[in-house]
């Protein structure tokens, strides 16, 4: 079963998933719609916010190194002044 792709073998979008809060900025929020739509656009076909999401983590896990990218922006890996 697990050759098959996980959206084709859920009954459920969130099938198989746990729940996991976690707080995002308002400006992260409302660049969701416009991931949603450019994903939509790519893929043609609706893409829900569970799937790009979990994706979303997925592409973190395989390149941490752009997590780090992101999180020195944010201010990681300074020196303490």
């Amino acid at each position: 079963m697990d050759s098959i792709p996980y959206k084709l073998r859920r009954d459920k979008v969130n099938e198989g998933r746990e729940q996991v809060p976690y707080f995002l900025r308002e400006g992260v929020l409302e660049a969701e719609d416009e991931l949603q739509d450019t994903l939509e656009e790519l893929l043609g076909e609706k893409v829900y916010k569970s799937d790009y999401r979990e994706a979303s983590m997925v592409v973190a896990q395989r390149n941490p190194e752009l997590i780090a990218e992101v999180l020195r922006e944010w201010g990681y890996d300074l020196d303490e002044i």
